[in-house]
């Protein structure tokens, strides 16, 4: 399919592996200026390097933030939509641990609502101020 994304901009959450890596790589394919976003800066820099430049313009970064620091991410945030408008979001984080449910203790589930919530809210709130 051809999205044409070119002069967009995609912020693509929990991005270091797995849904969030594939989104990163299929936006940019399709044209998208691409920044990615999770906790561990050695796994962004290398996705950066690998994402695809299908014009001349078209643009990559990374910001590193653990979604779980609330006060860090609003900062990272808000520096990153200073910028310029996010015209997508992949709003993408990790879940539990897997395993039983009966198995799970509740602060593991509050730490997980916490972060798909509670996180999710501050990053919708920066992206429409922008």
């Amino acid at each position: 399919m051809d999205l044409n994304l070119s002069g967009k901009y995609a912020l693509v959450c929990g991005a270091s592996e797995g849904i969030g890596r594939a989104a990163a790589l299929a936006l940019a394919e399709q044209g998208a200026n691409v920044t990615v976003l999770a906790r561990r800066e050695p796994v962004l820099a290398e996705l950066v390097a690998a994402l695809s430049r299908t014009h001349s313009g078209q643009s990559h970064a990374f910001l590193v933030a653990d979604m779980s620091d609330r006060s860090t991410l609003k900062s990272v945030l808000d520096r990153h939509v200073a910028k310029g408008p996010v015209h997508i979001l992949v709003n993408n984080t990790a879940g539990p641990a897997g395993g039983p449910a009966h198995a799970a203790a509740p602060e593991h589930y509050l730490a997980v609502f916490e972060q798909h919530l509670i996180a999710n809210q501050i990053l919708l709130q920066a992206v429409l101020r922008a």
